[in-house]
């Protein structure tokens, strides 16, 4: 093989999807006047809850969350729980009291953690409990080989040789050649190209070349 017959070809490509992640998780206080007798700083917490792939965490402050002053609103805020979380995660967030009904008997504004002030607040209170809402969603990406195509020594069918069989992460394409049925070959870069654009996320690839 001549040296002018060697073609080295390093092609790939990504298919990343983003998908919305959405969900809720209720804190509810039983006793809560009891409760409400903690100092200034001091949480109740839910129990770890899961939407997307982030693990949260309710904190509900009955008496703000500032330990120098007690302040004259409650406090609630979400917390990332995982460790292993070393980037920022932007989230949507939103939280509301439900009355016994489950309806939202009050709703903060989007992304905002202090409640109405204590008195108003109470009046809200049924049977001694309260059950706080948190509604949370955020945006992921999923990142995948859609495919690779890295050949060493390949010479093109046009110079009557083999084509030697290189790593393609798409089906080889097997073209009619007249006269003496199909041989193997590589994808030139157009059908490449045209094959990456027809798959779809979630779908079997497609075989071409059949």
């Amino acid at each position: 093989m001549s040296a002018a017959g060697v073609v080295r070809l390093s092609r790939s490509a990504t298919s990343v999807v983003a998908k919305a992640a959405s969900g809720f998780h209720l804190l509810r206080i039983d006793g809560y006047s009891q409760a409400k007798t903690v100092l200034p700083g001091e949480k109740i917490s839910s129990t770890g809850f899961t939407v997307g792939s982030e693990s949260w965490r309710m904190d509900y402050y009955p008496n703000g969350r500032d330990a120098a002053a007690r302040s004259n609103h409650a406090s609630v805020y979400i917390q990332l729980t995982d460790d292993r979380t070393r980037r920022p995660v932007q989230a949507r967030y939103k939280f509301s009291l439900l009355d016994h009904a489950g309806n939202t008997a009050y709703e903060l504004p989007a992304e905002t953690g202090s409640f109405t002030g204590m008195e108003e607040l109470e009046h809200l209170i049924r049977d001694d409990f309260l059950v706080v809402r948190c509604d949370v969603g955020l945006t992921e990406m999923t990142c995948s080989r859609l495919a690779a195509d890295e050949i060493d020594n390949w010479e093109d069918d046009d110079e009557g040789g083999e084509a030697e069989e290189g790593y393609f992460g798409a089906p080889t394409y097997y073209p009619p050649h007249p006269g003496r049925g199909r041989r193997r070959r590589q994808p030139d870069d157009t059908e490449y190209v045209k094959w990456c654009l027809a798959q779809r996320p979630g779908e079997p690839r497609i075989r071409q070349g059949r």
